[in-house]
């Protein structure tokens, strides 16, 4: 039985020491696979680089740390922690040693491990040293990974954190709009939907499409990212592509928003408005030359059948959108009866009429509306001119000469002024005037006039007083031609003279009524009121030389005898009106010339 225990024990001692051979063949066998890769690896060329890499990131180091404590040393007068502060350094710098400590120490072992390496080579012997240092390895990586883990751990919380903010931040609502059954885009508003739709019937105008008016769109809110959110354009052109028709790339011109044509070429477009413009250009270098409304050239998706040649656009660009209007001048009319008909501005019936004032015959055409084109075109540019400046004139009354008398004693002369301003044509007709500086060239000399200022013989009924009280003739000569009862309805008395005589104000008072243009029946007239209800007129004159508004004193001229309007030969057509009702003249001034 002794022998069989001691058969057993030398049994077990033999197996104990076949294992732990074995477990040491299989430590040496990994040993020597370790040390052979690791040999390799030193050879390779990943190796080289990653020693270059780590020495010069050395040196790096080692470079901002000097030129940072360099920085530090030569600032230090300059700053000033408070106590506070300090503390709070303090305890940062001892945060960031617990944080490198874990990586210097990685660091040095591997620096101590290349020394002993290097010297265990040199000896023959450095198997054993590899399994040594595999152990320290493995337990000091254990160590670092898990201070690392430490600090790591809440900076890759935070950067989850603000990947999940950037990624949500990025999303936002929308309307996803499917329309005649097919999805076109995403929209924020559904204003837009209907804008994109206008555009894209504006750029099939010349396709044969018919509309779905009965397709409404379906709206569907949903999240997508930003960037899925279609323009208005992007939405226009996937309408166009739902339409069915044949689409290509192309520019698009829009004028004031309103889709004109496509072409293939942008470059001509933009020579095609520049030949527009240079049609207004003058070769002024402070001109400046643009269009009326906003244009715009849009690259996009449009039927084959929007492109057109460079030829029609242009002529659909000079196309008129609203033709000239005009009107017929009628018997009785006035500029500012006409202004009034056509529910327009004076000063814009003027601008159209220039000369209106000047001339205004029964069955003259007059414009009210102009012709709009597609393309106005604006020129602002700075002119200078001379102007004339008109004298005033003076009178200097003498009391021995009978009212009505005038000699000129002084001739007046108009005076110059040269006269810097900005003008704003539109489609070459004037808008607007700006005076930028005026200097003067010449004074103007005012006209001296002697006027008589003895009282006439004839005296105004106290029905109709006047501040002179008194009327008088109102032609430099002449005679009685047709008296108030001359004709049915005649209304007045006609005083015969010469074309041009001087036909004066029988009394003083204002001017309410001046037409230096045929105005009917009565031609060129004058109307005065004297006050008190009391009016004159002076009819069928060839010229008139007052203003309304303008005050007249008795005697002054203010037109010439003619035979405008209703009239057969030169003569006056004197009126007395007392309250609207016409009165006859030779009680007030007589038949005769008496001056």
């Amino acid at each position: 039985m002794a022998r069989n225990s001691s058969d057993t024990s030398e049994e077990i001692v033999t197996e104990s020491s076949s294992s732990c051979e074995d477990i040491k063949a299989g430590k040496n066998s990994f040993i020597k696979w370790t040390s052979n890769l690791y040999e390799r690896f030193e050879e390779t060329q990943l190796y080289r680089y990653f020693y270059v890499t780590g020495i010069a990131l050395v040196r790096k180091a080692k470079r901002i740390r000097r030129r940072t404590l360099r920085f530090v040393r030569s600032h230090r007068p300059q700053i000033h922690l408070s106590p506070r502060h300090r503390r709070i350094l303090a305890r940062a710098k001892a945060s960031l040693e617990r944080a490198r400590e874990p990586f210097a120490e990685g660091f040095n072992w591997s620096l101590e491990f290349a020394e002993q390496l290097r010297k265990a080579r040199e000896t023959g012997d450095h198997r054993k040293l590899l399994g040594e240092t595999l152990r320290s390895g493995v337990k000091l990586c254990s160590d670092t990974t898990s201070r690392a883990f430490n600090y790591a751990a809440p900076v890759g919380g935070i950067a989850v954190l603000l990947l999940t903010i950037a990624v949500y931040s990025n999303l936002t609502f929308a309307l996803s709009v499917e329309y005649n059954g097919q999805f076109v885009g995403y929209v924020t508003d559904e204003s837009e939907f209907i804008a994109a739709n206008q555009k894209m019937r504006e750029r099939i105008v010349f396709e044969e499409y018919e509309y779905p008016e009965d397709a409404v769109p379906k709206y569907t809110l949903t999240i997508v990212s930003r960037s899925s959110v279609n323009t208005e354009e992007e939405l226009t052109d996937n309408l166009i592509a739902s339409s069915g028709s044949e689409l290509t790339e192309a520019y698009g011109l829009y004028v004031a928003d309103k889709f004109v044509g496509a072409s293939y070429d942008d470059e001509e477009i933009e020579s095609l408005l520049e030949t527009i413009k240079d049609e207004y250009r003058t070769g002024d270098p402070d001109e400046v030359v643009e269009f009326t409304d906003p244009v715009t050239i849009k690259e996009g998706l449009y039927p084959k059948t929007s492109i057109v040649n460079i030829a029609a656009l242009e002529e659909k660009l000079k196309e008129n959108e609203s033709e000239e209007q005009t009107y017929t001048v009628q018997e009785g009319d006035a500029p500012t009866v006409i202004a009034q008909k056509f529910d327009m501005l004076y000063a814009d019936f003027k601008a159209l009429n220039p000369d209106v004032e000047k001339s205004l015959l029964v069955g003259q055409e007059v414009l009210i509306e102009k012709a709009v084109p597609t393309l106005g075109v604006q020129v602002k540019r700075t002119e200078v001119y001379n102007e004339e400046v008109p004298f005033s004139i003076e009178h200097e009354q003498d009391p021995n000469l009978q009212q009505g008398y005038t000699k000129v004693t002084q001739i007046g002369e108009k005076g110059i002024n040269e006269v810097t301003a900005e003008v704003v044509y539109v489609d070459g007709v004037e808008q607007s005037r700006t005076i930028l500086s005026t200097t003067v060239l010449k004074e103007p000399v005012n006209e001296v006039m002697i006027v008589g200022g003895k009282q006439p013989l004839t005296q105004l009924p106290a029905s109709a007083m006047t501040t002179d009280s008194y009327f008088i003739w109102p032609v430099d000569g002449g005679y009685l031609s047709c008296g108030f009862y001359g004709y049915y309805n005649h209304g007045g008395m006609d005083i015969a003279a010469k074309m041009g005589t001087a036909v004066r104000a029988s009394a003083s008072g204002t001017v309410v009524a001046a037409f230096n243009y045929t105005n009917g029946a009565y031609g060129r007239y004058v109307i005065i009121d004297h006050g008190g209800g009391v009016q004159t007129l002076y009819a069928h004159n060839s010229q008139v030389y007052v203003q309304v508004g303008e005050w007249v004193e008795q005697g002054q001229l203010i037109a010439a005898v003619g035979a405008t309007g209703n009239a057969y030969g030169n003569h006056c057509h004197f009126e007395v009106r007392v309250n609207g009702v016409r009165k006859d003249p030779a009680g007030y001034i007589g038949t005769v010339y008496n001056r």
